[in-house]
């Protein structure tokens, strides 16, 4: 089978892998988007309300513990010896499998962030527990204000004080370098465990964790070089008391490191194609 696309093709191998996604992933995929069920238990039997933060990242770490856990799991038989030859004959191109494979592990963290919303939201309107707000925002800087003012309240201070926000260092985890650095990240470390899962043949999750590892240790030291070369002269010769000044240097980290991120992940998933396209039984 060639590299070409068919869509009628497409659809049948997207159903199959569907039906193999769910099989195999399906029960950890609802457990995973229930997680925040523990942190209202806890609210019920200890009789405190729960931070929006804390509920927040919970959903975080839910999605994480998917990203990491979904290639093994759900497709952890196309590099083995029985069931990847099976894998290999099927009536498909590998660009139909590529894109397929991508889909249903891309589509798995914000699948659970989504149910695990949507869990969260249903709690909140019960009249026992301690989920008393909605999660009403994702951007992190809007959810810290949420928490500010919750511990405040909590405080018995007021919160209606709005100037803690209005600093430049606070907004660029507001700003668009910063939503595209989460994005970036979720992608490349699903690229990341998705390669793992092709390149072992066993203990697949752990074994890709220290591949990671490793990658984030380049990139790191990546930009320890970027920041010596030019965040070195810039805080010389800046005062980075400033908050503008402070807001500027944060934001020119995030766009180099978004380029390093943007430039491993492109790399990372053509190497998924053609370790499908030349995988060895």
């Amino acid at each position: 089978m060639n590299n070409t696309f068919s869509f009628n093709r497409f659809g049948r191998l997207l159903a199959m892998d569907g039906r193999k996604y769910f099989r195999n992933f399906g029960i950890t995929l609802a457990i995973l988007c229930g997680l925040n069920i523990v942190l209202w238990i806890l609210s019920v039997v200890f009789g405190f309300t729960m931070p929006t933060l804390a509920r927040y990242l919970v959903i975080w770490l839910s999605a994480f513990l998917g990203m990491i856990m979904v290639p093994a799991k759900a497709f952890g038989d196309i590099n083995l010896p029985c069931e990847g030859v099976r894998y290999a004959m099927l009536p498909a191109s590998t660009l139909e499998k590529y894109f397929s494979y991508i889909l249903f592990c891309l589509m798995t963290p914000f699948i659970i962030f989504l149910g695990s919303w949507g869990i969260d939201s249903l709690l909140t309107l019960l009249p026992i527990g301690g989920f008393v707000h909605y999660i009403r925002h994702f951007v992190f800087s809007d959810i810290m204000q949420d928490f500010f003012r919750e511990i405040a309240e909590m405080s018995g201070v007021d919160a209606t004080s709005e100037e803690i926000f209005d600093h430049e260092v606070y907004n660029v985890f507001a700003s668009k370098h910063f939503t595209y650095s989460k994005i970036m990240g979720i992608i490349l470390n699903l690229g990341i465990f998705m390669f793992g899962n092709l390149l072992f043949n066993t203990h697949k999750t752990g074994k890709t964790l220290v591949l990671m590892i490793g990658v984030s240790y380049v990139v790191s030291t990546l930009m320890q070089m970027v920041l010596i070369a030019k965040g070195g002269s810039f805080m010389m010769n800046t005062d980075m008391s400033n908050y503008t000044s402070l807001g500027k240097f944060i934001t020119s980290i995030f766009s180099v490191t978004n380029v390093i991120n943007t430039l491993i992940t492109v790399g990372v998933y053509v190497g998924i194609f053609f370790k499908l396209k030349t995988q060895k039984y």
